[in-house]
């Protein structure tokens, strides 16, 4: 009953997805042939057992960073993120969301995930994807997290980006520095180890501003910036304030395909990727905006009570790909809605595209394997 219920979930976003796109027609046609082969690739490998797929899981993450390698050489843009194939563009890092977490699964040894979940993360940065390398980091924390039998090590994972985050500020990073030595004392880290992991933070808040001077795009710390100030950087929140302006103005049963000005007339850029949410409840109303939210919450939660079971490879399948479609779920959402800079998330099976699509629907897959052939 779970499983349906999660099927149908993913189904249904899917379909919503592809009527946000009227009356595009050579999209709906587009989006349509990108499900058919989706759902071709899910009932295919859910019924491959899990473990065969975990045995060959080294070939999808070479295949997985080759194609990560070639988009940096093939896409001559300044932005290098697809290959192009004729018939689709080809989005490695999408690929990368989910053949790198089944493989790291299938790893020992916490250093050699971590080292192998942050090759592919660092070859998305250098695209540059900023928002799919964060994806990859935090399912890279997950794997670690759900698999590790060292709590200093799930500590000091997680320290990083505080560490981060904080190095802006010199007194609060110093703070955070000594609360870190502290919890590491009481947990009776060797001596070596606890001055490694206080150098490589050291190291972390010395670099982070070098990062964001030298590392990211004017664009991509103009977003953050006018998050912070959005006063100073209006221009930045252009496409935040036409999703806002669509989702306020929606009404509880929209606007109508023709009547939705937002997305009609161009003011809302993106409006059949990042601002498919956005675009959709403008046309359809608040009704179909909860109804989506719901649906996703079936399918994250359904997908996570699956790890209750008492097999833990689908216990970790779960938690892993229900961690998946939450974060992007939420990202995307709180894009739309100006909480957070737009990144470029999709929201999973609703935005247009067939990388993502393919992606998810595969991600899907593996879940359904790990049910099918518990033990």
């Amino acid at each position: 009953m779970r499983t349906r219920l999660i099927f149908f979930s993913a189904l249904i976003l899917s379909l919503l997805g592809i009527l946000n796109l009227l009356p595009r027609t050579d999209l709906v046609i587009k989006q349509s042939v990108y499900l058919l082969i989706s759902l071709f690739a899910f009932f295919w490998i859910s019924r491959i057992n899990i473990r065969s797929i975990l045995e060959s899981s080294h070939i999808f993450y070479l295949i997985t960073i080759a194609l990560l390698i070639a988009v940096l050489f093939l896409d001559k843009g300044d932005v290098r993120r697809w290959i192009n194939l004729g018939f689709v563009n080809l989005q490695p890092s999408e690929l990368a969301k989910v053949t790198v977490p089944i493989y790291l699964l299938n790893l020992n040894g916490d250093l050699k995930k971590i080292l192998l979940g942050l090759f592919p993360t660092l070859l998305i940065l250098i695209e540059p994807d900023l928002a799919t390398s964060t994806v990859l980091l935090f399912l890279t924390w997950v794997v670690v997290f759900i698999t590790t039998k060292n709590l200093p090590l799930v500590i000091y994972l997680t320290s990083l980006p505080f560490s981060a985050i904080l190095s802006f500020s010199k007194s609060l990073f110093g703070l955070f520095l000594w609360f870190f030595s502290f919890v590491m004392a009481i947990l009776r880290v060797r001596i070596e180890w606890l001055l490694i992991s206080i150098i490589s933070i050291l190291l972390v808040g010395l670099a982070t501003p070098f990062i964001w001077e030298k590392g990211l795009r004017e664009y991509q710390r103009k977003r953050i910036l006018a998050m912070i100030n959005p006063e100073e950087h209006s221009e930045k929140v252009w496409q935040t304030y036409q999703s806002r302006i669509a989702l306020a103005n929606s009404g509880i049963l929209g606007k109508g395909i023709k009547g939705a000005t937002q997305k009609n007339y161009g003011f809302l850029p993106a409006w059949n990727t990042d601002f498919a949410f956005s675009s959709l409840v403008e046309t359809y109303g608040y009704m179909v905006g909860f109804l989506v939210i719901t649906l996703s919450a079936i399918l994250t939660f359904g997908i996570l009570s699956l790890a209750f079971s008492e097999d833990r490879l689908l216990s970790h399948i779960s938690i892993i790909y229900s961690s998946f479609f939450t974060y992007q779920t939420l990202a995307n959402i709180m894009s739309v809605m100006g909480v957070l800079p737009t990144a470029g998330i999709p929201y999973p099976f609703l935005s247009f595209g067939g990388s993502h699509l393919i992606s998810e629907w595969l991600a899907l897959s593996f879940v359904f394997s790990a049910f099918r052939y518990k033990i």
